[in-house]
């Protein structure tokens, strides 16, 4: 089974408030799956135990890396189904 996961979604919204947003998601699910995350250019870096990654924006898109280790593939779907979730919430 592949521990990354991968995910795009297009907006309209422009960088900034694309960024705005992002900033809410992060804030939304670091509390759930302790993440920490610190903007780096238009690239957001994010890190929590047993995970990592990074979200990427431009003016039309987003996309989500995330990188697991071994203890944590079993929740690989709940995680995907998380990040999903908030990020149709948020940018669509």
């Amino acid at each position: 089974m592949n521990s990354d996961i991968t995910i795009s979604r297009d907006h309209s919204l422009g960088v900034d408030e694309a960024k705005r947003r992002l900033d809410q998601v992060a804030d939304a699910l670091g509390g759930r799956l302790k993440l920490t995350s610190r903007w780096e250019g238009n690239r957001m870096q994010v890190v929590g135990q047993g995970v990592s990654g990074h979200i990427d924006v431009d003016d039309v898109s987003v996309r989500i890396h995330v990188s697991m280790g071994l203890t944590m593939l079993m929740f690989r779907e709940s995680i995907r189904s998380a990040i999903e979730s908030s990020i149709d919430q948020y940018i669509d």
